[in-house]
């Protein structure tokens, strides 16, 4: 009890005057997920593009390194899986939901 005094003391503000961490609501918690999972399948896309934009430019002869042109390739390619499996979780978690007895 001491301590919280003394922390108070030092704040100036008493326990029942300190700000309450604020909740959001179930609907804005689940436009930002939505969001969330928008903004990365964004990612994997635009890692797609690029991928395959370093392809066709190492095919040209435009791109002379060809460590470049397989780090992209692999950053699509782990994207991709990385989002493959996140659909099959949510997936899997919606189907065991539904088998839920009520």
């Amino acid at each position: 009890m001491m301590e919280l005094n003394r922390l108070s003391s030092v704040t100036g503000l008493s326990f029942a005057q300190q700000p309450q961490p604020a909740t959001a609501a179930p609907s804005e918690v689940g436009k930002s997920f939505a969001s969330y999972l928008a903004d990365a399948l964004n990612e994997v896309n635009q890692a797609q593009l690029d991928s395959e934009k370093m392809t066709k430019l190492f095919a040209a002869g435009q791109v002379e390194d060809i460590h470049q042109v397989m780090i992209a390739s692999q950053k699509s390619t782990i994207l991709l899986q990385t989002a493959l499996q996140v659909r099959n979780k949510v997936i899997e978690s919606y189907q065991e939901i539904m088998r839920m007895s009520i």
